[in-house]
């Protein structure tokens, strides 16, 4: 096979690698990418980019918030992943100049950069970067073409050293932290074998150095003197810090993917005729894929919790609640997290089929999988009081979301919604005119703005209109403490409403509570308002249970359903042979025949460790 043909196979067989790569990502993750849109935020206006252009890197982050946009689609994400990865690849092969065998080793930066978006797990609410997924994969891409124009120019005048300077001094300003990246490729000598004079091999090394050195510390005295110093050459790289707590484990694909060009680098040293032997080259690149991948799936975050959160969150936009139970069905065997049964809660409130169904699921909910508390304020906590009616503690979330870690376009359509539900257009319009100015929301922003000249139909509209039921009488912004789910229950339990969906839901609350005070007059409320209906089982088994537990209200002629009176008498006995099993024990027993009874929800469900 002639060395021509054999590099355009290698070539097409690394293509379609990056190819595969991409679709694979897009499938398995497309909607935790969808929902890294929505957590952030591209306009083109001159203002955006002002505001990110305070920070050095400001230029990059633009482009990864600009690259942001396309996860709002699967085929989108797939082909511009490719792009940029294929040109990662493709140039570094040229940079290096990997002959056949060896330009395989040019996937690792694919690799690594794959890497840096799928371990990012509960990051995606807590990372400060705009546009962080999309950063590394541009940042390296730029280092990259700065390398190759920079080898492509003439030694003779200087022309390339001109060029290095160039990029020292203006990559800073623009890409961060990813200039130094591309100055470090350009100081490695083109040839190390090669009879270049040792001050024409040295001097790039030194040029390159000072640049290092001083380009951050002018630019600080000049540009960005509002940055901390100790960030300066951390720019545009993402922290993986939380109060006084560090992450460092969550760095290792970025220095995974500093590290990726290392054995491209290395082939410079190998004499001319060792690079001309594909199958050594083969080999070494085989070895070196092999650990990149194992790297990948170890990082690989793949928790079924979080990507049952992630759908959940999308499916309650859709209003689709059905969907929000089939996928709390799913992977039964693993605990919930209380996010996840949460959203459950309000999907089966919203069916009307909480008092019957509620206790047909998981209702523990196990701690996230991060090694810090990831709260559900922090996570799902902005929808869940939009749901609930209560929009001022929404809208004051978004609010210090977008202080913290800049505005998104979920925060946007949160805030909208409810100062339309509150009553206040012109708040509303505001952030409706800001919407307009997105490519992929403006429908959504003039579906909406039709609600500021018809607020007559926010009572009429399927969600809003639902929702304008729980809000409470009293307009009033109070403390949750971030802890969303005992805020809820108890704001519930302590406001009262004449509206029926208002009372149920404070019914609800009581029985999650387990509460036999709370529980009573809501109960006999709901029955008042539901005449001659069938009363849900879960009501009725509470009512059972509590009648027995403490004999302050006769329910001996209460109509109960027999299957209510037979439950509970097969769950007393069968908790008599139990005898003296442990509470671990007895869920295990108990769960077949009663796991769906709010007797076993009563008794074996607790320490509920809510966040």
């Amino acid at each position: 096979m002639k060395e021509s043909t054999r590099n355009r196979l290698f070539t097409c067989l690394g293509g379609l690698s990056v190819v595969l790569m991409a679709i694979y990502l897009t499938m398995r993750e497309g909607d935790v990418l969808f929902r890294a849109q929505e957590l952030s935020l591209f306009l083109p206006t001159r203002q955006f980019y002002s505001d990110l252009c305070i920070y050095p890197g400001g230029t990059l982050s633009w482009l990864g918030c600009l690259a942001t946009q396309f996860f709002y689609k699967k085929t989108w994400a797939a082909i511009m992943l490719c792009l940029i990865w294929w040109a990662c690849q493709g140039i570094t092969s040229r940079v290096f100049r990997l002959g056949a065998g060896w330009n395989l080793l040019a996937l690792l930066v694919p690799i690594a950069l794959m890497a840096c978006m799928t371990q990012t797990g509960y990051w995606l609410y807590y990372q400060k970067l705009s546009g962080h997924l999309m950063v590394p994969g541009i940042g390296v891409l730029l280092s990259l073409l700065a390398t190759w124009i920079y080898r492509t120019l003439p030694e003779r005048w200087g022309l390339c050293y001109g060029w290095m300077v160039i990029w020292g001094c203006l990559g800073y300003p623009l890409f961060g932290a990813y200039s130094f990246l591309g100055t470090a490729l350009m100081m490695w000598p083109r040839q190390w074998n090669s009879r270049v004079g040792f001050f024409r091999k040295a001097f790039p090394i030194l040029l390159g150095a000072l640049l290092i050195r001083f380009t951050p510390g002018f630019s600080y005295q000049h540009l960005y003197s509002q940055v901390n110093a100790d960030e300066l050459y951390r720019a545009a790289l993402p922290t993986f810090g939380l109060a006084d707590q560090d992450f460092p484990q969550y760095r290792l694909p970025y220095y995974a993917l500093f590290a990726s060009l290392i054995p491209a680098m290395l082939t410079t040293l190998l004499p001319e005729r060792k690079r001309k032997h594909w199958q050594t080259g083969l080999i070494v690149s085989i070895f070196c894929l092999s650990a990149g991948f194992w790297g990948l799936w170890k990082v690989w975050y793949a928790d079924v919790n979080f990507h049952k959160e992630v759908r959940m969150a999308l499916a309650i936009e859709r209003q689709d609640w059905v969907g929000v139970l089939r996928i709390a069905r799913e992977s039964a065997s693993v605990e919930p997290t209380r996010m996840i049964v949460m959203n459950k809660n309000l999907a089966l409130f919203r069916l009307g089929r909480a008092g019957d169904e509620m206790c047909h699921f998981a209702n523990e909910g196990a701690m996230p999988n991060a090694p810090w508390i990831a709260r559900i304020s922090q996570v799902g906590g902005r929808q869940l009081f939009y749901q609930y009616g209560r929009e001022n503690s929404c809208y004051r979330w978004c609010m210090e979301s977008g202080v913290e870690r800049g505005w998104s376009v979920e925060t946007l359509q949160l805030m909208t919604k409810a100062s339309l539900l509150a009553g206040d257009f012109e708040v509303a319009r505001k952030y409706l005119s800001i919407l307009k100015k997105t490519w992929l929301y403006r429908q959504w922003a003039e579906r909406y703005e039709s609600f500021l000249y018809q607020p007559e139909r926010i009572a009429e509209d399927e969600e809003m209109g639902f929702i304008a039921h729980l809000m409470p009488e009293q307009n009033r912004l109070d403390g949750d403490q971030s802890v969303v789910e005992t805020y809820l229950l108890d704001s519930f339990i302590s406001e009262t409403k004449d509206d029926t969906l208002f009372q149920e839901m404070t019914l609800l609350c009581a029985l999650q509570m387990k509460d036999i005070g709370l529980f009573w007059p809501r109960f006999f409320e709901y029955a008042r308002r539901h005449p001659g209906e069938h009363i849900p089982t879960h009501y009725q088994e509470a009512a059972y249970l509590y009648g027995h537990l403490e004999p302050t209200v006769d329910i001996s002629r209460m109509p109960f359903d027999e299957s209510v009176r037979k439950s509970y008498a097969d769950f007393m006995a069968f908790n008599e042979r139990c005898g003296n099993m442990s509470l671990e024990q007895k869920k295990v027993a108990f769960r077949p025949a009663f796991g769906h009874t709010f007797y076993y929800f009563y008794f074996l469900v607790r320490d509920i460790q809510t966040l």
